[in-house]
């Protein structure tokens, strides 16, 4: 390969310097970061991961005697490989048996143990990133949990599968990337029947015949983290891809990155997949779990923090812009 990658120089990466990520740094000053926030973030604060929730609706729909224990057996095998699939089957087979409380009932007790001081830990840092905007494909309610043991300002939450927030979204014209809103996109755990899980309600979701999901993503104008999401739905990455070609028209050279956690021995995998990444504008960032696992993630937004407050403007330079604003108005 043309670039070699070692532990010394990701740990160089992991320091988020201005010369490595200056369209970051640029959004940064400019108050325009959003956080696109997935699974792996819940996983530090008790939720599980995709195929760690397939396994689990098999073994429910297993305790009541819905499936077969052959049945079973396909299935947890199979939450590895496909999870959505897996979850699919089990909605199917719910909704067949006309026992969708049920399958409800199992999305609630899967996120229900949530462990609130490692909701507080998490969340302190990532609302210390200060964006302008958090849009999540989480369905549990560990956020908004953190917003009300929070004292302080307590953004605006839409929920994307919410007929009422959906009719709210559209009065704004989608101008919701602002003011640190929260956006879920899947939907969540207060409005249970609408989250997207299965296929069904993901394709119902995308489909997007009024084109809900397009002027929401085309009014994102700011720089983009992924954190704790693979970035695998198609569905969303034909929209930041479009997002990069309008940023690419201003000469930004990337339009997000996203926080990756690797074991050494798979460096030579993140080699080649950043290719992948980069060519819809994404910006790989690994980070080695192989001693910390994935609490490793703290150091790295602990870093992440660091860096940008550097590039933020101070209380003196806003207060010279918003002079300077009001002399060219006189």
């Amino acid at each position: 390969m043309e670039e070699s990658f070692s532990r010394e120089k990701i740990e160089r990466l992991l320091q988020f310097d201005k010369e490595d990520f200056p369209d970051l740094h640029q959004a940064a000053r400019e108050d325009n970061i959003v956080l696109f926030l997935g699974a792996g973030l819940a996983k530090m604060y008790g939720c599980p991961l995709w195929n760690e929730m397939a396994r689990a609706f098999v073994n429910k729909l297993l305790e009541v005697k819905m499936i077969s224990y052959a049945e079973a057996d396909f299935l947890s095998k199979e939450a590895d490989i496909d999870s959505r699939k897996v979850i699919s089957i089990c909605y199917s087979i719910c909704k067949r048996k006309k026992q969708l409380d049920r399958y409800e009932d199992i999305i609630r007790e899967i996120l229900s143990t949530l462990d609130i001081s490692e909701i507080k830990k998490i969340y302190s840092q990532i609302f210390s990133i200060n964006p302008k905007a958090y849009l999540t494909t989480n369905i549990d309610l560990g956020m908004k949990e953190f917003c009300i043991l929070r004292t302080s300002y307590k953004p605006r939450i839409y929920n994307c599968t919410s007929p009422s927030d959906i009719a709210i979204i559209r009065e704004l014209e989608f101008k919701i990337f602002k003011d640190g809103n929260i956006i879920y996109l899947h939907g969540n755990l207060e409005n249970i029947s609408n989250v997207i899980l299965s296929i069904e309600k993901y394709l119902e979701h995308y489909t997007d015949k009024e084109g809900f999901l397009r002027s929401l993503f085309s009014n994102i104008r700011g720089f983009i983290i992924f954190i704790g999401y693979g970035l695998k739905e198609w569905d969303v990455i034909e929209k930041i891809y479009k997002i990069f070609k309008a940023n690419k028209n201003v000469g930004k050279e990337w339009t997000a990155c996203i926080l990756t956690p690797i074991f050494t021995h798979e460096i030579t995998k993140f080699k080649l997949e950043r290719y992948y990444y980069e060519s819809f504008g994404v910006r790989p960032v690994p980070y080695i779990i192989d001693d910390n696992g994935y609490k490793e993630l703290y150091r790295v937004l602990e870093n992440l923090i660091n860096a940008i407050d550097k590039s933020r403007p101070t209380p003196y330079e806003i207060f010279e812009e918003i002079e300077e604003g009001v002399e060219y108005a006189e």
